[in-house]
């Protein structure tokens, strides 16, 4: 079969040349092939370590029924009862495929080449993504030495171009969270033309007394929040997100919207979960909790210090000439974590708090490879 003429390179947009596309993970399959009987630990990609709640996973197998129909376009049983937990009116909530597509939405929307989107850095990948894929200025800021958004350095760094400005907190991959009432000074020191979009991805493992983005748009404040069924609610595999905003946000996503962007199962599984949440929730979180701080301690007693954290995963920094290899060493042994260079920190691991047995097998294998690692 002779071979096909390749695209040309002059039908692609220029703006997409600087943009650093997602690098995946190897396949759980490939890799158990290379290292036959070693049981693989996955801990790279702050997933549940627990399955869909009880509700969700019969939710699944009815809604699996009627995959010859196409799901509902609006998501209307599931913004209702989004709405309805969070006091918030559902015309003002969108639901999408994942929040990586709620942020590529709002970047199409607002973003213009020449406009600018702030955030702290390193942070998470897509909002650079979204910003530079339509040609527009993406502004890093440092974050503060606790891995949380430094508020003061971020609203320096706006300018008139300025349309977008996204906090993450807690942060990924850093974990770090920022202050509630600093946030809301933060928020009411902005300019009008700026939109702020807060990203709570790993709201549900946050302490007692942390902001909570639902409570600023009830006491009517002007921001997106960005929340997500796939870590806590263990629905990563189904990729449903949600967002709140401003009355309009919906109507001028619509126009870069897909018809059909949620499936049907998914959107079953995920209000299925918000029935059992109150049960579910508090249970999975407290152990999470305990097991983040042991795995913190053990790696503290290996002479690694992991920044502190409040989302299913710590954060730590081993030197940019070891990261790459640790990283290795623990896939031999088939521990997987993740190193942060595409996040911005190319010295540092991210690792998710697993099942115990799961961090015991990080612990152990993390061991003997700084014992190989000097």
């Amino acid at each position: 079969m002779p071979d096909a003429p390749r695209l040309d390179p002059a039908l692609i947009r220029p703006a997409l040349a600087s943009v650093q596309a997602y690098v995946p993970g190897r396949p759980l399959s490939d890799l158990q092939r290379e290292l036959g009987d070693i049981p693989i630990t996955k801990l790279a990609s702050n997933e549940g370590p627990y399955p869909p709640f009880p509700a969700a996973l019969e939710a699944i197998s009815a809604a699996s029924r009627e995959q010859n129909l196409y799901p509902d376009p609006g998501a209307w049983a599931l913004r209702d009862a989004l709405g309805e937990r969070h006091g918030i009116d559902p015309e003002r909530i969108i639901v999408g495929n994942g929040m990586d597509s709620l942020i590529k939405l709002l970047c199409m929307a607002l973003l213009d080449p020449g406009d600018e989107l702030v955030m702290g850095w390193p942070s998470f990948i897509s909002y650079r993504q979204g910003a530079m894929a339509e040609g527009a200025t993406w502004t890093p800021v440092a974050l503060r030495p606790d891995g949380a958004y430094d508020l003061d350095a971020v609203a320096g760094a706006i300018g008139p171009r300025t349309k977008i400005v996204a906090v993450v907190s807690p942060n990924n991959p850093t974990g770090g969270v920022v202050d509630s009432e600093a946030l809301i000074d933060f928020l009411d020191a902005l300019p009008p033309h700026v939109l702020p979009v807060l990203d709570e991805a790993y709201f549900e493992y946050l302490p007692a007394g942390s902001h909570d983005g639902t409570a600023l748009l009830r006491d009517g404040r002007y921001l997106v929040v960005m929340r997500t069924f796939s870590k806590a609610f263990g629905l990563a595999g189904l990729r449903v997100g949600w967002m709140a905003g401003p009355p309009g946000l919906a109507e001028a996503l619509a126009p870069v919207r897909n018809a059909f962007d949620v499936n049907a199962v998914a959107q079953a599984a995920a209000l299925a979960s918000l029935s059992d949440a109150d049960v579910e929730l508090p249970r999975r979180m407290g152990e999470v909790r305990t097991e983040r701080a042991r795995m913190a301690d053990g790696l503290r007693a290996l002479g690694i210090d992991p920044l502190p954290s409040e989302a299913n995963f710590v954060f730590v920094e081993v030197g940019e000439d070891r990261a790459a290899a640790i990283d290795r060493a623990l896939t031999t042994r088939g521990v997987i974590v993740r190193p942060t260079a595409g996040f911005g920190a190319p010295g540092g691991l991210r690792i998710t708090v697993g099942t115990p047995d799961q961090n015991d097998r990080l612990l152990a294998a993390m061991r003997e490879v700084l014992g190989e690692t000097p």
